[in-house]
């Protein structure tokens, strides 16, 4: 697929204008030391905050309604060593957005609990979240 030219595609170092994103998983990873070695992709002036597989995390994901930012996304994301095995997962529902994925194949559970460990969350986010998630369901 050729890619639009129009589409200005940069990877930089997380700085203060992803602050919000790091301080999400810096408050949830089980190590939080992963995110030294986190980039960002920008495509079209949309960053997209990417926590390598290490240790505990397995693998990871970025999502995008575009399938041409997707593209994008694989190839920077190809170039990165502990991104390995890039694919993509399209969305068949148009309410879903398309996701580019790395690492470890995510287990085919519905197990909140086994995918938090998966993408290297903490005990206590992944039992915390467990718990919203029960409680919405009642």
């Amino acid at each position: 697929m050729k890619h639009r030219p129009t589409l200005r595609v940069e990877v930089r170092e997380p700085d203060r204008r992803d602050e919000w994103e790091l301080s999400w998983y810096r408050e949830r990873l089980a190590d939080p030391t992963l995110l030294d070695y986190a980039v960002v992709i920008v495509v079209d002036g949309t960053g997209y905050l990417v926590v390598p597989r290490c240790g505990r995390r397995r693998g990871g994901y970025v999502s995008a309604n575009d399938a041409e930012v997707i593209w994008h996304l694989c190839d920077q994301l190809r170039a990165l060593p502990r991104c390995p095995d890039v694919r993509v997962r399209w969305s068949t529902d148009p309410d879903v957005c398309h996701a580019v994925e790395w690492g470890d194949p995510v287990p085919n559970v519905a197990d909140d609990r086994v995918r938090g460990k998966f993408y290297g969350y903490s005990d206590e986010a992944i039992a915390e979240y467990a718990e919203e998630t029960d409680d919405r369901e009642q």
